[in-house]
Protein backbone atom coordinates (compact mmCIF):
# COMPACT_ATOMS: atom_id res chain seq x y z
CA UNK A 1 0.00 0.00 0.00
CA UNK A 2 2.64 2.28 0.76
CA UNK A 3 4.47 1.70 -2.11
CA UNK A 4 1.47 2.28 -4.23
CA UNK A 5 0.63 5.44 -2.67
CA UNK A 6 4.20 6.64 -3.11
CA UNK A 7 4.35 5.61 -6.63
CA UNK A 8 2.84 8.65 -8.57
CA UNK A 9 5.03 11.20 -5.82
CA UNK A 10 8.32 9.80 -6.88
CA UNK A 11 7.49 9.79 -10.40
CA UNK A 12 7.09 13.26 -10.86
CA UNK A 13 9.80 14.25 -8.08
CA UNK A 14 12.01 11.96 -10.53
CA UNK A 15 11.08 13.80 -13.44
CA UNK A 16 11.88 17.48 -12.23
CA UNK A 17 15.13 16.25 -10.55
CA UNK A 18 16.19 14.59 -14.18
CA UNK A 19 15.45 18.18 -15.66
CA UNK A 20 17.90 19.78 -12.78
CA UNK A 21 20.59 17.51 -13.19
CA UNK A 22 20.39 17.96 -17.27
CA UNK A 23 19.96 21.99 -16.73
CA UNK A 24 22.73 21.11 -14.65
CA UNK A 25 25.53 20.25 -17.41
CA UNK A 26 25.57 16.70 -15.50
CA UNK A 27 26.26 13.79 -17.28
CA UNK A 28 27.03 11.10 -15.00
CA UNK A 29 23.72 8.57 -14.29
CA UNK A 30 22.02 9.79 -10.76
CA UNK A 31 21.37 7.41 -7.67
CA UNK A 32 19.13 7.71 -5.09
CA UNK A 33 19.63 6.64 -1.71
CA UNK A 34 17.82 3.46 0.32
CA UNK A 35 16.71 2.86 3.88
CA UNK A 36 19.37 -0.12 3.82
CA UNK A 37 22.20 2.31 3.46
CA UNK A 38 22.52 1.05 -0.10
CA UNK A 39 22.06 2.94 -3.03
CA UNK A 40 19.61 2.45 -6.41
CA UNK A 41 19.32 3.69 -9.50
CA UNK A 42 16.66 5.99 -10.10
CA UNK A 43 14.78 3.68 -12.40
CA UNK A 44 14.56 1.31 -9.82
CA UNK A 45 13.59 4.26 -7.47
CA UNK A 46 10.33 4.92 -9.24
CA UNK A 47 9.68 1.41 -9.15
CA UNK A 48 10.13 0.42 -5.57
CA UNK A 49 9.57 4.09 -3.86
CA UNK A 50 8.92 2.41 -0.51
CA UNK A 51 12.85 1.59 -0.67
CA UNK A 52 13.71 5.39 0.03
CA UNK A 53 11.73 5.68 3.21
CA UNK A 54 13.90 7.57 5.78
CA UNK A 55 16.74 7.10 4.09
CA UNK A 56 18.12 9.75 4.53
CA UNK A 57 19.73 9.45 8.09
CA UNK A 58 20.95 5.97 6.65
CA UNK A 59 23.60 7.75 4.69
CA UNK A 60 25.46 9.37 7.50
CA UNK A 61 25.55 6.16 9.68
CA UNK A 62 27.05 4.67 6.55
CA UNK A 63 29.70 7.78 6.23
CA UNK A 64 30.13 7.07 9.94
CA UNK A 65 30.80 3.33 9.39
CA UNK A 66 33.10 4.24 6.35
CA UNK A 67 35.43 6.77 8.36
CA UNK A 68 35.32 4.62 11.81
CA UNK A 69 37.39 1.84 9.43
CA UNK A 70 39.59 4.45 8.47
CA UNK A 71 40.40 4.88 12.23
CA UNK A 72 40.22 1.18 13.17
CA UNK A 73 37.13 1.22 14.86
CA UNK A 74 34.63 -1.78 13.97
CA UNK A 75 31.76 -1.55 17.31
CA UNK A 76 30.47 2.63 17.76
CA UNK A 77 27.33 4.70 18.28
CA UNK A 78 26.57 6.99 15.99
CA UNK A 79 25.07 10.25 16.38
CA UNK A 80 23.80 12.76 13.98
CA UNK A 81 22.13 15.80 15.42
CA UNK A 82 20.86 18.24 13.21
CA UNK A 83 18.04 20.96 12.92
CA UNK A 84 14.84 19.08 12.81
CA UNK A 85 15.88 15.34 14.91
CA UNK A 86 18.57 13.15 16.57
CA UNK A 87 19.49 9.57 14.61
CA UNK A 88 21.60 7.22 16.92
CA UNK A 89 22.86 4.00 15.87
CA UNK A 90 24.70 0.99 16.96
CA UNK A 91 27.28 -0.59 14.84
CA UNK A 92 28.39 -3.77 16.02
CA UNK A 93 31.85 -5.66 14.38
CA UNK A 94 31.43 -2.83 11.42
CA UNK A 95 27.78 -3.24 10.30
CA UNK A 96 25.15 -1.33 11.40
CA UNK A 97 22.21 -2.96 12.87
CA UNK A 98 18.95 -3.76 10.56
CA UNK A 99 15.19 -3.51 10.86
CA UNK A 100 12.70 -5.29 8.69
CA UNK A 101 9.65 -4.18 9.82
CA UNK A 102 8.47 -0.43 10.97
CA UNK A 103 5.91 1.53 10.78
CA UNK A 104 5.01 5.09 9.44
CA UNK A 105 1.78 7.57 10.68
CA UNK A 106 0.18 3.73 11.12
CA UNK A 107 1.03 2.07 7.60
CA UNK A 108 3.19 -0.77 8.36
CA UNK A 109 6.67 -1.16 6.02
CA UNK A 110 8.35 -4.45 5.90
CA UNK A 111 11.71 -3.21 3.80
CA UNK A 112 14.92 -3.68 5.01
CA UNK A 113 16.09 -0.80 6.71
CA UNK A 114 19.36 0.63 9.06
CA UNK A 115 18.00 0.46 12.77
CA UNK A 116 17.96 4.09 13.83
CA UNK A 117 16.27 5.71 16.70
CA UNK A 118 14.75 9.44 15.92
CA UNK A 119 14.01 11.39 17.97
CA UNK A 120 12.74 15.14 17.90
CA UNK A 121 15.75 16.92 19.53
CA UNK A 122 17.66 19.30 16.69
CA UNK A 123 18.89 22.88 16.84
CA UNK A 124 15.51 24.29 15.77
CA UNK A 125 13.65 21.66 18.45
CA UNK A 126 11.35 24.40 20.29
CA UNK A 127 11.03 24.54 24.02
CA UNK A 128 8.22 24.75 26.21
CA UNK A 129 6.28 24.44 29.83
CA UNK A 130 4.20 21.30 30.10
CA UNK A 131 0.56 21.53 32.67
CA UNK A 132 2.29 20.47 35.13
CA UNK A 133 5.21 23.38 34.67
CA UNK A 134 7.76 21.42 33.46
CA UNK A 135 10.52 21.95 30.97
CA UNK A 136 9.93 19.92 27.81
CA UNK A 137 12.14 20.13 24.22
CA UNK A 138 11.02 19.00 21.28
CA UNK A 139 9.29 17.33 19.14
CA UNK A 140 8.12 20.83 17.53
CA UNK A 141 10.53 22.35 15.89
CA UNK A 142 10.70 26.36 14.22
CA UNK A 143 12.51 24.42 11.21
CA UNK A 144 15.21 26.12 8.66
CA UNK A 145 12.27 28.69 7.86
CA UNK A 146 11.81 30.50 10.27
CA UNK A 147 14.29 28.61 12.26
CA UNK A 148 15.66 30.10 15.33
CA UNK A 149 14.64 33.36 16.84
CA UNK A 150 18.28 33.93 17.02
CA UNK A 151 18.40 33.58 13.15
CA UNK A 152 16.46 36.89 12.89
CA UNK A 153 14.18 35.34 10.00
CA UNK A 154 11.04 35.81 12.08
CA UNK A 155 11.27 33.02 14.45
CA UNK A 156 10.02 33.91 17.96
CA UNK A 157 10.18 30.68 19.73
CA UNK A 158 12.86 29.66 22.55
CA UNK A 159 15.05 26.89 20.62
CA UNK A 160 18.06 24.86 21.40
CA UNK A 161 20.11 26.86 19.14
CA UNK A 162 18.98 30.13 21.21
CA UNK A 163 19.93 28.34 24.39
CA UNK A 164 23.54 27.41 22.97
CA UNK A 165 23.70 30.94 21.72
CA UNK A 166 23.10 32.13 25.47
CA UNK A 167 25.14 30.01 27.18
CA UNK A 168 28.07 31.48 24.48
CA UNK A 169 28.90 27.81 23.21
CA UNK A 170 28.15 29.54 20.11
CA UNK A 171 29.14 32.69 19.00
CA UNK A 172 27.47 35.77 17.34
CA UNK A 173 29.92 36.04 14.94
CA UNK A 174 27.49 33.20 13.48
CA UNK A 175 27.37 29.86 11.22
CA UNK A 176 28.96 28.84 7.68
CA UNK A 177 31.73 31.01 8.69
CA UNK A 178 30.50 34.17 9.71
CA UNK A 179 28.02 34.47 6.77
CA UNK A 180 25.29 33.54 8.99
CA UNK A 181 25.36 35.80 12.06
CA UNK A 182 23.10 34.95 15.05
CA UNK A 183 21.35 37.89 17.18
CA UNK A 184 22.01 37.25 20.96
CA UNK A 185 19.49 39.78 21.87
CA UNK A 186 16.33 38.09 19.41
CA UNK A 187 17.87 35.03 21.69
CA UNK A 188 17.32 36.20 25.05
CA UNK A 189 13.91 38.03 23.54
CA UNK A 190 12.60 34.54 22.89
CA UNK A 191 13.72 32.62 26.42
CA UNK A 192 12.21 35.67 28.17
CA UNK A 193 8.73 34.70 27.99
CA UNK A 194 9.52 30.75 29.15
CA UNK A 195 11.95 31.97 31.55
CA UNK A 196 9.06 33.83 33.62
CA UNK A 197 6.89 31.20 32.83
CA UNK A 198 9.24 28.77 34.28
CA UNK A 199 10.39 31.38 37.14
CA UNK A 200 14.30 30.96 36.51
CA UNK A 201 16.69 33.36 34.77
CA UNK A 202 16.99 33.62 31.30
CA UNK A 203 20.54 31.77 31.84
CA UNK A 204 19.25 29.35 34.32
CA UNK A 205 16.36 28.67 31.48
CA UNK A 206 18.96 28.17 28.20
CA UNK A 207 20.95 25.84 30.99
CA UNK A 208 17.31 23.46 31.81
CA UNK A 209 16.93 23.43 27.46
CA UNK A 210 20.39 21.89 26.99
CA UNK A 211 20.16 19.47 29.55
CA UNK A 212 16.66 18.23 28.89
CA UNK A 213 17.45 18.20 24.91
CA UNK A 214 21.12 15.92 26.48
CA UNK A 215 18.82 13.79 28.91
CA UNK A 216 16.54 12.88 25.65
CA UNK A 217 19.41 12.15 23.03
CA UNK A 218 20.97 10.15 26.01
CA UNK A 219 17.79 8.11 26.17
CA UNK A 220 17.36 7.17 22.72
CA UNK A 221 21.57 6.07 22.73
CA UNK A 222 20.66 4.21 25.81
CA UNK A 223 17.88 2.66 23.72
CA UNK A 224 20.14 1.27 20.73
CA UNK A 225 22.62 0.09 23.44
CA UNK A 226 22.02 -0.75 27.32
CA UNK A 227 18.51 -1.98 26.33
CA UNK A 228 19.88 -4.27 23.93
CA UNK A 229 22.95 -6.02 26.11
CA UNK A 230 25.48 -3.34 25.42
CA UNK A 231 27.86 -0.80 27.59
CA UNK A 232 27.82 2.05 26.17
CA UNK A 233 31.18 3.26 27.96
CA UNK A 234 33.18 0.58 25.92
CA UNK A 235 32.14 2.22 22.47
CA UNK A 236 32.94 5.09 20.97
CA UNK A 237 30.34 8.10 19.65
CA UNK A 238 31.12 9.17 16.38
CA UNK A 239 29.85 13.07 16.28
CA UNK A 240 28.18 14.47 12.86
CA UNK A 241 25.36 16.70 12.13
CA UNK A 242 25.50 20.67 12.25
CA UNK A 243 24.67 19.78 16.24
CA UNK A 244 26.35 16.87 17.21
CA UNK A 245 29.63 17.68 18.09
CA UNK A 246 28.65 20.99 19.76
CA UNK A 247 26.70 18.27 22.35
CA UNK A 248 28.66 15.45 22.36
CA UNK A 249 31.25 15.58 24.81
CA UNK A 250 28.33 16.43 27.27
CA UNK A 251 26.16 13.62 25.91
CA UNK A 252 29.22 11.11 26.42
CA UNK A 253 29.91 12.08 29.79
CA UNK A 254 26.25 11.38 30.94
CA UNK A 255 26.40 8.29 29.29
CA UNK A 256 30.10 7.21 30.50
CA UNK A 257 31.48 6.93 27.37
CA UNK A 258 35.36 8.00 27.27
CA UNK A 259 35.78 7.98 23.76
CA UNK A 260 33.97 10.96 21.07
CA UNK A 261 34.97 11.18 17.50
CA UNK A 262 34.64 14.01 15.40
CA UNK A 263 35.37 13.78 11.23
CA UNK A 264 37.07 16.83 9.70
CA UNK A 265 33.05 18.16 7.93
CA UNK A 266 30.77 16.41 10.66
CA UNK A 267 27.96 18.27 8.72
CA UNK A 268 28.78 17.09 5.47
CA UNK A 269 28.89 13.66 6.53
CA UNK A 270 25.19 12.78 4.65
CA UNK A 271 26.60 13.26 2.03
CA UNK A 272 30.01 11.81 1.92
CA UNK A 273 27.87 8.50 3.04
CA UNK A 274 26.13 8.52 -0.32
CA UNK A 275 29.69 8.05 -2.18
CA UNK A 276 30.87 5.14 -0.17
CA UNK A 277 27.76 3.69 -0.20
CA UNK A 278 27.19 -0.19 -1.88
CA UNK A 279 24.72 -0.48 -4.92
CA UNK A 280 22.55 -2.40 -2.77
CA UNK A 281 19.46 -4.88 -2.93
CA UNK A 282 17.64 -6.96 -0.20
CA UNK A 283 15.70 -10.21 -1.18
CA UNK A 284 14.14 -12.40 1.21
CA UNK A 285 11.77 -15.61 0.96
CA UNK A 286 10.23 -17.40 3.86
CA UNK A 287 11.34 -21.07 5.33
CA UNK A 288 10.24 -21.73 8.68
CA UNK A 289 11.55 -25.17 9.86
CA UNK A 290 13.86 -26.50 12.34
CA UNK A 291 17.78 -26.45 11.41
CA UNK A 292 19.33 -29.55 9.90
CA UNK A 293 20.39 -31.29 6.92
CA UNK A 294 17.48 -31.37 5.18
CA UNK A 295 16.45 -27.89 5.64
CA UNK A 296 19.86 -27.03 4.17
CA UNK A 297 18.56 -28.35 0.69
CA UNK A 298 15.42 -26.24 0.96
CA UNK A 299 17.67 -23.04 1.49
CA UNK A 300 19.70 -23.62 -0.74
CA UNK A 301 17.48 -23.96 -3.70
CA UNK A 302 15.68 -20.41 -2.06
CA UNK A 303 19.01 -18.53 -2.26
CA UNK A 304 19.64 -19.84 -5.74
CA UNK A 305 16.25 -18.52 -6.49
CA UNK A 306 17.12 -15.25 -4.80
CA UNK A 307 20.80 -15.07 -6.73
CA UNK A 308 19.27 -15.59 -10.21
CA UNK A 309 17.31 -12.56 -9.75
CA UNK A 310 19.59 -10.30 -8.40
CA UNK A 311 22.01 -11.27 -11.04
CA UNK A 312 19.50 -9.49 -13.04
CA UNK A 313 18.78 -6.84 -10.91
CA UNK A 314 23.28 -6.28 -10.86
CA UNK A 315 22.96 -6.13 -14.85
CA UNK A 316 20.47 -3.88 -14.92
CA UNK A 317 22.31 -1.68 -12.48
CA UNK A 318 25.18 -2.01 -14.84
CA UNK A 319 27.58 -3.03 -11.81
CA UNK A 320 30.67 -4.66 -13.28
CA UNK A 321 30.75 -8.66 -12.26
CA UNK A 322 34.79 -7.32 -10.43
CA UNK A 323 32.25 -4.91 -8.22
CA UNK A 324 29.51 -7.32 -7.50
CA UNK A 325 29.33 -9.57 -4.11
CA UNK A 326 26.34 -11.76 -2.96
CA UNK A 327 25.83 -12.51 0.98
CA UNK A 328 23.54 -15.37 2.40
CA UNK A 329 22.14 -14.82 5.71
CA UNK A 330 19.39 -16.20 7.85
CA UNK A 331 16.61 -15.46 10.11
CA UNK A 332 17.55 -17.81 13.06
CA UNK A 333 16.21 -18.78 17.01
CA UNK A 334 15.02 -20.91 19.40
CA UNK A 335 11.92 -23.39 18.64
CA UNK A 336 9.63 -21.10 20.83
CA UNK A 337 10.66 -17.75 20.40
CA UNK A 338 8.82 -14.74 18.80
CA UNK A 339 11.86 -12.94 17.67
CA UNK A 340 14.70 -13.77 15.81
CA UNK A 341 18.64 -13.23 14.65
CA UNK A 342 20.13 -12.18 11.65
CA UNK A 343 22.89 -14.60 10.77
CA UNK A 344 25.44 -14.67 8.15
CA UNK A 345 25.83 -17.93 6.71
CA UNK A 346 29.56 -19.64 6.66
CA UNK A 347 30.39 -20.61 2.79
CA UNK A 348 31.25 -24.32 4.60
CA UNK A 349 27.77 -24.91 5.13
CA UNK A 350 27.32 -25.40 1.82
CA UNK A 351 30.64 -26.95 0.31
CA UNK A 352 30.29 -29.24 3.88
CA UNK A 353 26.56 -29.69 4.34
CA UNK A 354 27.19 -29.29 7.96
CA UNK A 355 24.88 -27.37 10.06
CA UNK A 356 27.28 -27.22 13.34
CA UNK A 357 29.45 -23.71 12.12
CA UNK A 358 26.05 -22.27 11.30
CA UNK A 359 25.20 -23.15 15.15
CA UNK A 360 27.91 -21.84 16.34
CA UNK A 361 27.73 -18.50 14.57
CA UNK A 362 23.80 -17.95 15.84
CA UNK A 363 25.18 -19.28 19.41
CA UNK A 364 27.53 -16.92 19.55
CA UNK A 365 25.29 -14.19 18.53
CA UNK A 366 22.33 -15.12 20.86
CA UNK A 367 25.24 -14.83 23.33
CA UNK A 368 25.95 -11.00 22.60
CA UNK A 369 22.62 -10.45 22.39
CA UNK A 370 21.27 -11.45 25.75
CA UNK A 371 23.60 -13.02 27.64
CA UNK A 372 23.30 -16.48 27.27
CA UNK A 373 23.14 -19.65 24.82
CA UNK A 374 21.24 -22.38 24.93
CA UNK A 375 23.49 -25.33 23.20
CA UNK A 376 21.10 -28.19 23.57
CA UNK A 377 18.06 -26.39 22.32
CA UNK A 378 16.79 -26.63 18.90
CA UNK A 379 17.55 -23.73 16.55
CA UNK A 380 14.55 -22.72 13.69
CA UNK A 381 14.96 -21.34 10.71
CA UNK A 382 12.55 -18.31 9.69
CA UNK A 383 13.93 -16.49 6.80
CA UNK A 384 16.41 -16.99 4.23
CA UNK A 385 17.79 -13.38 3.40
CA UNK A 386 19.65 -12.03 0.22
CA UNK A 387 22.23 -9.13 -0.40
CA UNK A 388 23.55 -8.24 -3.28
CA UNK A 389 26.16 -5.42 -3.37
CA UNK A 390 27.51 -3.71 -6.23
CA UNK A 391 30.87 -1.71 -4.16
CA UNK A 392 31.96 1.31 -5.23
CA UNK A 393 35.12 3.52 -5.91
CA UNK A 394 35.27 5.27 -2.87
CA UNK A 395 36.96 8.80 -2.70
CA UNK A 396 40.60 9.00 -0.71
CA UNK A 397 40.80 11.03 2.60
CA UNK A 398 43.45 13.58 2.57
CA UNK A 399 45.84 13.27 5.20
CA UNK A 400 46.55 16.28 7.76
CA UNK A 401 50.15 17.58 7.71
CA UNK A 402 51.62 17.03 11.03
CA UNK A 403 52.14 20.49 12.88
CA UNK A 404 54.97 20.83 15.27
CA UNK A 405 54.11 24.89 16.37
CA UNK A 406 51.93 25.61 18.96
CA UNK A 407 48.22 25.12 19.24
CA UNK A 408 47.60 28.66 19.42
CA UNK A 409 48.11 29.54 15.84
CA UNK A 410 44.89 28.04 15.52
CA UNK A 411 43.71 30.46 17.76
CA UNK A 412 40.35 32.49 16.69
CA UNK A 413 38.98 34.35 19.78
CA UNK A 414 38.01 33.51 22.99
CA UNK A 415 34.55 34.71 24.69
CA UNK A 416 32.65 33.82 27.94
CA UNK A 417 30.91 30.17 27.88
CA UNK A 418 28.82 28.52 30.18
CA UNK A 419 29.48 25.06 31.80
CA UNK A 420 28.03 22.79 34.22
CA UNK A 421 30.82 21.25 35.93
CA UNK A 422 32.31 25.23 36.17
CA UNK A 423 29.15 26.65 37.70
CA UNK A 424 29.16 29.36 35.26
CA UNK A 425 30.89 31.13 32.73
CA UNK A 426 34.34 30.03 31.65
CA UNK A 427 36.51 32.22 29.47
CA UNK A 428 37.10 30.12 26.73
CA UNK A 429 39.84 29.91 23.60
CA UNK A 430 37.96 29.30 20.22
CA UNK A 431 40.02 27.34 17.54
CA UNK A 432 39.44 27.81 13.95
CA UNK A 433 39.63 24.43 12.74
CA UNK A 434 41.07 25.06 9.15
CA UNK A 435 44.10 25.97 10.97
CA UNK A 436 44.39 22.91 13.24
CA UNK A 437 47.35 20.31 12.17
CA UNK A 438 47.39 16.48 13.18
CA UNK A 439 49.56 16.78 16.14
CA UNK A 440 47.63 19.62 17.33
CA UNK A 441 46.34 18.89 21.19
CA UNK A 442 43.62 21.01 22.80
CA UNK A 443 42.67 21.34 26.32
CA UNK A 444 39.05 22.05 27.29
CA UNK A 445 37.09 24.00 28.14
CA UNK A 446 37.42 24.84 24.30
CA UNK A 447 35.61 25.68 21.41
CA UNK A 448 36.34 24.52 17.68
CA UNK A 449 34.49 26.22 14.94
CA UNK A 450 34.64 25.68 11.51
CA UNK A 451 32.06 26.45 8.58
CA UNK A 452 29.78 23.16 9.18
CA UNK A 453 29.72 22.48 12.65
CA UNK A 454 30.98 23.98 16.30
CA UNK A 455 32.64 21.47 18.63
CA UNK A 456 32.50 22.00 21.95
CA UNK A 457 35.04 20.76 24.93
CA UNK A 458 33.98 20.70 28.56
CA UNK A 459 36.54 21.05 31.59
CA UNK A 460 38.74 17.88 31.55
CA UNK A 461 38.57 16.85 27.72
CA UNK A 462 41.26 17.08 25.51
CA UNK A 463 41.51 16.92 21.70
CA UNK A 464 44.14 15.34 19.44
CA UNK A 465 44.00 16.05 16.08
CA UNK A 466 44.81 12.78 14.14
CA UNK A 467 46.48 12.67 10.38
CA UNK A 468 43.22 12.54 9.05
CA UNK A 469 42.25 15.22 10.64
CA UNK A 470 39.51 13.86 13.22
CA UNK A 471 39.25 15.48 16.36
CA UNK A 472 39.61 12.43 18.92
CA UNK A 473 38.20 13.67 21.91
CA UNK A 474 38.62 11.90 25.87
CA UNK A 475 38.79 12.48 28.99
CA UNK A 476 42.35 13.29 29.53
CA UNK A 477 43.88 10.49 28.44
CA UNK A 478 45.62 9.51 24.99
CA UNK A 479 42.62 8.13 22.34
CA UNK A 480 44.10 4.90 21.28
CA UNK A 481 42.91 3.53 17.63
CA UNK A 482 41.42 0.40 18.92
CA UNK A 483 39.24 2.57 21.61
CA UNK A 484 35.58 1.22 21.17
CA UNK A 485 36.78 -1.58 18.89
CA UNK A 486 34.64 -4.28 21.35
CA UNK A 487 31.06 -4.16 22.51
CA UNK A 488 29.66 -6.33 25.12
Amino acid sequence: MANAYLLPRMGSYVRAFRQRVADAGIRCAPYINQSNGGTISIDEAVRAPVRTVLSGPSAGVMGAVWLARHRGLSSLVTFDMGGTSTDVSFVRDGAPALAFEREIDGIPLRVAGLDIETIGAGGGSIAWRDSGGALRVGPESAGAHPGPACYAAGGAAATVTDANLLLGRLGPEGLLGGSMPLDAGAAARAIAPLAAALGLSAVETARGIVAVVNANMAGAVRLVTVQRGVDPNRLALLAFGGAGPLHAGALAGELGIRAVIVPPSPGLLCALGLLVEDQRIDAVRTCVARLDVDTLERLDKLFAEMEAEAVAWLERERVEPARRSLERWLDMRYTGQNYELLVPVPEETWTTRRIEPLGERFFALHEAAYGYAAHDEPIQVVNARLVARGRPDPPALPRRPRMTGDVSAALDARRPVFFETAGGFVECPVYDRRRLGAGHVIAGPAVVEQFDSTTLLHPGQRAEVDDLGFLLISDAVPLSPAEGERAE
